[in-house]
């Protein structure tokens, strides 16, 4: 019998982090994220599961890249989830930028 082994993944580490990497991006990127988050939120279906047209996730992974993890691939839509994990995290430091209170 076999049992599977939880590993952690990029995302799991930089949980904790999301604030420190809101206040990081630069202003010009901060406005060209924020264009990019708002039609994503166009593309939420019925039950609230992103829709990620590949021309628009594909805007948004060279901010992914520059700000989260570096070591991303170009190749998010090939395997299962890293898009909507990309975007989710992503959506996250949209709305930390959304709840300012300062």
């Amino acid at each position: 019998m076999t049992f599977p082994i939880y590993k952690k993944s990029k995302f799991d580490e930089m949980e904790n982090k999301q604030t420190e990497i809101a206040k990081d991006i630069t202003s010009d990127d901060r406005k060209e994220i924020t264009r990019l988050m708002v039609r994503f939120i166009e593309h939420k279906d019925a039950r609230g599961a992103w829709q990620i047209p590949r021309k628009e996730g594909m805007q948004l992974l060279p901010y992914f890249q520059k700000y989260v993890d570096p070591n991303t691939k170009g190749n998010i839509f090939g395997c299962g989830g890293c898009a909507k994990k990309m975007v989710d995290y992503m959506f996250s430091i949209y709305k930390i930028w959304q709840n300012q209170t300062t």
